[in-house]
């Protein structure tokens, strides 16, 4: 984890801490950058120490989106291509089984959106800015629109993504782009109350809560969805993680991963 050329990485207790970390081209993502954070994120998740995974950008911005030199380039084919890369990137972040924080300030462009809406707590600067800036340059924001759509639901992509001009932090919480804005020290502090609510939490049980969650939101509501749930009820309760979480609550103490 410390050979990233466009990442910095911080790992202190249970929290890693992850920064785009290319603040002269305002954290554009390029292709190392893609693969970069899907190596730091395939890690994470193999990695029990850590319980929760903090994304956000070194700098005066966030991310710019992608970058336009990389998306330029025409001497990539077969898996190497642009669309290949970056759909692959935002499936990876949208899948990562542990919590997610996305940390946004500055402005936050086009892909940078993907990043956000795969986060299961988007926090936002209240002067941050937004944009699906691809229609004004004769791109479509493709590849992060089934996590922006899960995210806002149809009408607001519609909206944010055919007009593509900037909107405010106040625009992305109404269209439920982000889910809390305030002052850096606001959002530090926000960061904080997370990530000690996350420590209290069984580490494998919020896994397959979140395994759950992405099962279901896709599924419909028949047989085999409820024979799905009913059979993880069973192995959860089953596993030793849920054994002994019930008997520390019987015996009014801690749990083995409480601190």
């Amino acid at each position: 984890m410390n050979s990233y050329t466009r990442l910095q990485v911080i790992f202190e207790g249970n929290i890693l801490e992850v920064y785009l970390d290319r603040p002269e081209k305002r954290n554009a993502i390029d292709g190392d950058m893609a693969f970069e954070l899907m190596d730091i994120f395939s890690h994470a998740a193999a990695n029990n120490d850590v319980r929760v995974l903090i994304l956000r950008g070194k700098g005066a911005a966030f991310c710019a989106g992608a970058d336009l030199d990389y998306m330029g380039r025409e001497d990539l084919t077969g898996e190497d291509r642009q669309g290949n890369v970056f759909a692959k990137l935002f499936h990876a972040l949208y899948r990562f089984p542990k919590p997610l924080v996305v940390i946004t300030h500055g402005k936050a462009m086009g892909g940078a959106l993907g990043l956000v809406a795969a986060a299961d707590f988007a926090l936002a600067t209240t002067d941050a800015e937004f944009a699906f800036s691809e229609v004004r340059i004769g791109l479509v924001p493709a590849t992060i629109s089934p996590y922006i759509v899960k995210r806002t639901g149809e009408r607001n992509a519609r909206q944010l993504m055919l007009l593509g001009d900037t909107f405010t932090t106040e625009r992305a919480l109404q269209a439920g782009l982000i889910d809390k804005a305030g002052d850096p020290g606001e959002l530090e502090n926000y960061k904080s109350y997370l990530c000690r609510q996350f420590e209290q939490n069984a580490p494998q049980a919020m896994m397959t809560c979140k395994r759950t969650l992405q099962h279901v939101s896709d599924a419909k509501l028949n047989d085999e969805t409820i024979s799905y749930t009913l059979n993880i009820l069973d192995n959860v309760r089953e596993h030793p993680e849920a054994r002994e979480g019930i008997r520390a609550f019987k015996e009014r103490r801690k749990a083995s991963w409480q601190k």
